[in-house]
């Protein structure tokens, strides 16, 4: 606890638990490249991402929630640093493998890669998929967006941000092992037609932000469960799922309404989901057994960077919540 004030040392954060390397339980993957986003006709600033939200992440806490009574000081998360190579293509090759590496760590729970464009989720689909074919699961990818992001690769044939998901669906390995994928809270002035129709050709399944804000909440005294919308339909979701099953959740934060997350690439201009929606997802996902992979998308410190990025922080935190709760239940 060096460098911390004498009257602060009884209030540790998540700083105090993140180490570098790849041997946590949670492990921290930076990808600060928005090429991708400038590729499919985005604004710049993405790229700023993973450093930015290292500046709030270790401020956020406490190392125990009393709300919640979880504890993350028994939590190992290691930081493996960003991707650091001249061209997307090679980025993108680079965190595929690194991703699966992780995947592999006897003692990792999550993964957790922080973007940078959404051109990310292929790379992190790649090596999920390649994990759940060399371990007999049944690959699930949920796409929490704004957008469907199914578009084709651009003019010179290369992936871009807008169409991670078409290279998912499209997979000769995600389609053999019986794959599943939803695009959740998405938003109908976002999609085109022919990508909803493309996601359904697929046997994809499309929950939508109108659809959840139709949704009757169900009442819950577990001070755990979720009591929104949304964290009720993404708990639904993930329960929906067996035990051949392993899950990637893809967090594009355009997702989010723009009154709480104003800083990514596309705010989200049809309601989105509320910040408190997007903390449950956080928690959840970290709860999940069958969750193995997160990443966060379209982070954009250069539109803005406080409001937002207190936020993306308080969503990992809550997702590490959920990983110790997580863990602590298989000790039971």
């Amino acid at each position: 606890m060096e460098g911390i004030p004498q009257f602060k040392k009884d209030d540790p954060k998540l700083g105090q638990i993140i180490t570098e390397g790849l041997d946590g339980n949670i492990i921290i993957i930076g990808f600060p490249f928005d090429e991708g986003v400038m590729r499919n006709g985005g604004r710049r600033g993405a790229e700023l991402g993973p450093d930015c939200l290292r500046r709030f992440i270790p401020k956020i806490g406490p190392l125990v929630n009393a709300e919640l009574n979880i504890s993350l000081e028994n939590l190992t998360i290691s930081d493996y640093g960003n991707i650091d190579l001249e061209t997307l293509e090679e980025a993108h090759e680079k965190l595929k493998n690194k991703v699966y590496i992780g995947l592999k760590k006897p003692q990792q729970v999550m993964n957790f890669v922080i973007g940078g464009g959404n051109d990310q989720s292929w790379p992190n689909a790649q090596a999920f998929i390649s994990y759940c074919s060399e371990n007999s699961y049944k690959p699930v990818v949920i796409n929490i967006d704004a957008h469907l992001d199914v578009r084709q690769l651009d003019d010179h044939n290369k992936v871009h941000s807008g169409c991670p998901f078409r290279l998912v669906l499209e997979d000769p390995i995600f389609q053999s092992l019986e794959g599943k994928f939803t695009e959740f809270a998405c938003q109908g002035s976002q999609c085109a037609k022919a990508h909803v129709e493309f996601v359904e050709e697929k046997q994809g399944r499309l929950v939508w932000i109108g659809q959840i804000r139709r949704r009757p909440l169900n009442p819950t005294s577990n001070i755990k469960e979720p009591i929104t919308q949304a964290g009720q339909a993404f708990k639904e979701l993930l329960d929906s799922f067996d035990e051949s099953h392993r899950v990637f959740v893809s967090f594009d934060v355009d997702s989010i309404d723009s009154a709480y997350c104003p800083g990514v690439s596309c705010p989200s201009v049809d309601g989105g989901l509320t910040s408190k929606e997007a903390v449950e997802i956080g928690f959840l996902s970290g709860l999940s057994e069958k969750v193995v992979l997160m990443d966060m998308s379209e982070y954009n410190p250069a539109a803005e960077d406080q409001r937002t990025g207190r936020l993306l922080a308080n969503i990992f935190y809550y997702m590490c919540l959920g990983v110790s709760a997580r863990m602590s239940n298989k000790l039971c």
